[in-house]
């Protein structure tokens, strides 16, 4: 092992001026190399040695930054997601709850709907029985217009003149008749005017 050298042995022999020549045993020969060249590759290689180590430490230390960079976009992701995750939460649930008053809101429309329908159906039969109530009165009325007038004539044919009154007689129509139909043409009026209303509210639910 006594000819195992190492770089800075030759070197520090070089610097104390011994030759190369002489430090290396007998026997071991340099080929065509000489010796400043050997020197020189040797110093190229301690320079390249060192240099490599430098360059190692600073692609060291550039991978460090760059994995604190990264550390620190990550941790900025991370936090921006779970910004995101709580808005997203937040949306779902207000949007959950305006899905739920709506469709509240429209159970409750459907239900006036019906309300409004079955009320709109009552009206139209209550103006069937007012109509008709009416149209018998009105004819009532007619055949007892239609019998004195008959009478009337009759009379005036045989010569006979009487007073109204007594021609008339159970035949006569009656004020609190007349006053009836009165009463009767204006709830008419005001039943169809109240369907009528029922009408434009069912179409403007239904529209809504």
């Amino acid at each position: 092992m006594s000819d195992v050298h190492t770089l800075k042995d030759i070197k520090d022999r070089g610097a104390d001026g011994g030759s190369l020549s002489k430090q290396i045993p007998s026997g071991r020969q340099l080929g065509s190399i000489c010796e400043s060249e050997l020197e020189k590759a040797l110093c190229g290689s301690i320079k390249t040695a060192s240099d490599i180590a430098n360059d190692y430490k600073d692609l060291q230390n550039i991978y460090l930054e760059r994995v604190k960079d990264f550390n620190c976009i990550c941790s900025g992701l991370n936090n921006k997601f779970s910004r995101l995750n709580t808005a997203n939460t937040e949306l779902e649930a207000k949007y959950t709850a305006k899905i739920q008053s709506l469709k509240s809101s429209i159970k409750l429309l459907k239900r006036k709907t019906t309300l409004a329908q079955k009320a709109s159906f009552a009206d139209k039969i209550k103006i069937l029985s007012l109509e008709t109530k009416v149209r018998e009165l009105e004819g009532s009325k007619l055949d007892d217009l239609e019998l004195e007038q008959m009478l009337h004539d009759s009379n005036a044919v045989k010569g006979v003149i009487e007073e109204p009154a007594q021609i008339n007689g159970p035949f006569r129509t009656n004020s609190s008749d007349l006053k009836e139909i009165d009463s009767l043409r204006l709830e008419l009026e005001r039943v169809n005017k109240d369907l009528n209303s029922k009408k434009y509210e069912i179409e403007y639910m239904e529209k809504g």
